[in-house]
């Protein structure tokens, strides 16, 4: 399946794609080493279409935050296992109500209508 950044909500898309991965992630107690090799390449996939803040921002402990880039590609390819890390944490995020709600809100269906369409 691929995730396509490269539209008119790209950069917050990724935002909400990205943190709600390091933060669904870190609200997990226990991983199993697949799982922390999944969360690893998903890490890697992120990081090649985007750069970190030159101003040094953190989302929490020592990851940073990340921006999506302007050019080249911004698409990334998952598989299904990938995709169900990814939904998991971004469904799981305590995120709060009003724009940051509606935002994770159109985030996670865009996410759902990305596997559909890789279906």
């Amino acid at each position: 399946m691929i995730l396509d950044f490269k539209c008119d909500k790209g950069d917050m898309l990724f935002e909400f794609v990205y943190e709600g991965f390091i933060i669904g992630g870190s609200l997990i107690q226990q991983k199993n080493l697949s799982g922390m090799r999944r969360e690893l390449g998903l890490m890697e996939k992120f990081e090649s279409i985007s750069h970190e803040y030159p101003c040094g921002k953190k989302i929490i402990m020592d990851e940073s935050k990340r921006k999506l880039n302007t050019d080249g590609s911004l698409q990334i390819h998952i598989d299904g296992p990938e995709f169900d890390t990814l939904y998991n944490y971004v469904s799981s995020v305590p995120w709060s109500t009003g724009i940051s709600l509606r935002r994770a809100l159109e985030t996670i269906a865009w996410l759902e209508r990305s596997q559909k369409m890789s279906a």
